[in-house]
């Protein structure tokens, strides 16, 4: 879900305004690559005027440009989609070495790897209306239990009987929604977020 949301918003983007605040960390060239395949998926430049462009890969790939501010690990991304509607989003994201992650799940309090509270929001609207709003909050517990709290829109989820372990290099949150299993793949990085994407920087 995080991946999806991720790459729904950077789709979405085109050109745009400019913007005056931009996090040093963020300005660069990245890279995302299959988890499976280590097939490129799509590259994504950050400048250090606030612009930005999107170049996805394989069938149906699409290439945008677009203008973007950061602050309160918020990136906000202002522009206009392929069919000329007006896209704007805010998303929590983690930027930092040679990793970037978006829709991350960042710490709410004190975390140790990965136990602790972590929360990370997206809200996008298309021609003023809104296309996706939603609040995730993990709570994952040192016994390897943990409760969920999702808020989409007005409806909200709330699981208190979730549980984690680490698998294959990856947190794996599970739970049972509505009769059906639901697994959570997220990545760590260490002391600063969790979730899906993480593009790796190239220059």
């Amino acid at each position: 879900m995080q991946k999806r949301c991720a790459l729904l918003v950077l789709a979405l983007l085109a050109p745009a305004c400019g913007g005056d605040d931009v996090d040093g960390a963020l300005v660069g060239t990245w890279q995302l690559h299959d988890d499976e395949t280590g097939e490129l998926e799509s590259t994504l430049t950050f400048d250090a005027d606030g612009s930005f462009a999107y170049q996805e890969y394989g069938e149906g790939a699409e290439t945008n440009q677009g203008t973007f501010e950061t602050g309160d690990g918020i990136l906000s991304l202002d522009g206009t989609d392929d069919e000329g509607a007006h896209v704007v989003a805010d998303l929590t994201y983690w930027a930092g070495g040679d990793q970037l992650m978006f829709t991350a799940l960042l710490p709410d309090g004190a975390v140790d790897g990965p136990v602790g509270r972590w929360s990370g929001s997206i809200h996008m609207e298309k021609d003023g209306e809104v296309a996706l709003d939603s609040e995730d909050t993990y709570q994952l517990a040192a016994d390897g239990s943990a409760t969920v709290d999702s808020r989409s829109g007005s409806d909200s989820v709330n699981i208190d009987d979730a549980t984690w372990a680490e698998q294959d290099g990856e947190i794996v949150v599970s739970f049972d929604y509505q009769g059906i299993g639901v697994n959570v793949h997220m990545q760590l990085i260490e002391g600063a977020a969790l979730g899906n994407p993480i593009y790796t920087r190239t220059d």
